[in-house]
């Protein structure tokens, strides 16, 4: 893979309220004997790692999960720092799961309320978050956490959720202006032989945006399919969704070709849906979708997304 791949990438907004509902958190621990700090957070007591110069290493990190969706791996960071001084600390580090590319990862981040017993008197920045989607699979990932050399001391958090929910889906969203939709077709086995199913989907591409009219308090929950232009095995992509102009993040997805489904219209072979929840609040609110140029062939893609609204079981 290309060293030009490589990419920086800033998350602005706190995730706690992003996704509400997520179950079946695991913390994960390093190997090794690491150095933790437990640090004050709104009155609960959480575990960092302090990332040193050997960095961190995470063995099998989402092998609890047995869901085909995707599951959901979170990077939280801080760094110290003093009461007094400059208003925002910059910091970074990379991130490797498996033998995949190396990613980098650098934050600005101000001071936060967070406090330590074990260091009195210094503060914690506010939280770097970053997170990745990718399949569940029964061994794993294998994950390495290195820091970037002249930074400040960094301590990672790492935590992985899968995304099942009580409830059931209400409705389809659709698009503002009512674009056209593509058909996705795909083969299911049935006892008298194979039965096609058709689904719409919206088609998203580099000079495109999907822009949707949302009425909350609600839970909604964004499918998303690549389409495979190669013979390769596996894709990953980038996503970058926006409320009301503000961005709420740039989403990492990765997903394996799909050897049922493929586009009615052009043959094309498509990759297993990956999927992440969001959290309407109360109001009308309008979710823009864009392919970003954090990597040097993600405006290359064709992505299709399709929208439901979740009704949560009482």
């Amino acid at each position: 893979m290309s060293q030009n791949r490589y990419y920086n990438i800033l998350i602005i907004l706190g995730f706690m309220t992003l996704y509400m509902g997520f179950i079946h958190a695991v913390i994960h621990k390093p190997k090794g004997d690491e150095d933790n700090i437990k640090l004050n957070i709104r009155d609960k007591e959480r575990i960092y790692y302090e990332l040193d110069d050997n960095g961190l290493f995470y063995k099998g990190v989402g092998k609890q999960f047995k869901s085909e969706d995707s599951i959901r791996i979170g990077f939280h960071s801080r760094t110290i720092k003093a009461p007094t001084g400059k208003k925002n600390r910059n910091y970074g580090f990379t991130i490797q799961i498996d033998d995949g590319e190396i990613q980098k990862l650098k934050y600005k981040k101000p001071g936060s309320k967070v406090t330590s017993k074990e260091r009195p008197g210094w503060n914690y920045t506010e939280s770097g978050i970053w997170s990745v989607y990718l399949p569940a699979k029964k061994e794993g990932y294998n994950i390495k956490i290195e820091p970037l050399k002249g930074n400040p001391v960094v301590y990672v958090r790492l935590t992985s959720n899968d995304l099942i929910k009580d409830g059931k889906f209400s409705k389809i969203i659709k698009t503002v202006n009512h674009q056209d939709r593509w058909r996705i077709q795909t083969q299911k086995e049935i006892s008298s032989g194979k039965d096609v199913i058709t689904k719409l989907w919206y088609y998203l591409q580099a000079n495109k945006q999907l822009q949707y009219e949302i009425w909350g308090p609600t839970t909604i929950r964004v499918f998303t399919r690549v389409q495979f232009e190669n013979s390769a095995a596996e894709e990953d992509y980038y996503i970058r969704i926006r409320e009301d102009g503000y961005d709420l993040g740039t989403f990492y997805f990765q997903s394996e070709r799909s050897e049922q489904s493929y586009v009615a219209k052009t043959k094309k072979t498509i990759g297993k849906w990956r999927s992440v929840w969001l959290n309407v609040p109360k109001g009308r609110h309008y979710y823009t979708f864009t392919l970003p140029n954090t990597t040097d062939d993600n405006l290359k893609k064709s992505v299709f997304i399709r929208i439901k609204e979740w009704e949560e079981t009482k």
